[in-house]
């Protein structure tokens, strides 16, 4: 029996939509899609020690590589380095990608004055580093650290911190070092 074409083109015309759409949208809800992992790079800050204005230390450069640490420090100091050479700048601390160390370094703070007082220095995270971070080294006088939190949550730990817990785990926005 064959079928007129006033009636097979619209149904077929609609079914391909149909097979379009089902073929376009997502396997499963889009709640439970993994977030995208950024990829493997080295964060550097350079830190001035005396608070501006707004009481809060200026930060004299900021910046990413994917080559290296020296490589992100020297973009963040805007002048060349070579593995070799000393920094002039003193590591105040470091941010761990995992806990207990692991996972590699996903932030270095460095300051311009030495290392840390009781007064230390403040430091703010990129947004992708703040949901990165689970553990934390402080240096040269770096025993102190008051964190706070994407949730809004504020605590004090020790250094180094081989778990930063569960409200700060992978949620650290901004944070205070010092000697205490």
């Amino acid at each position: 029996m064959r079928r007129p074409r006033r009636f097979v083109v619209p149904v077929l015309t609609a079914c391909l939509a149909l097979a379009g759409a089902v073929a376009a949208a997502p396997a499963g809800s889009a709640g439970l899609r993994p977030l995208p992992v950024p990829e493997v790079q080295y964060c550097a800050a350079v830190l001035g020690h005396l608070p501006g204005a707004d009481g809060v230390p200026p930060v004299l450069g900021r910046a990413c590589s994917p080559d290296s640490a020296a490589d992100a420090l020297a973009r963040a100091d805007h002048r060349p380095r070579t593995p070799e050479q000393p920094a002039d700048r003193t590591l105040l601390l470091e941010e761990y990608k995992d806990i207990n160390y692991g996972g590699g370094v996903v932030y270095s703070f460095y300051g311009d004055a030495g290392g840390c007082d009781s007064t230390g220095y403040h430091l703010v995270n990129y947004f992708d580093v703040a949901l990165s971070v689970s553990s934390m080294k402080g240096y040269h006088n770096c025993n102190t650290v008051h964190l706070w939190s994407t949730l809004g949550k504020e605590e004090t730990l020790g250094l180094p911190a081989s778990y930063l817990g569960p409200d700060f785990n992978d949620a650290v926005r901004e944070l205070q070092v010092f000697h205490s």
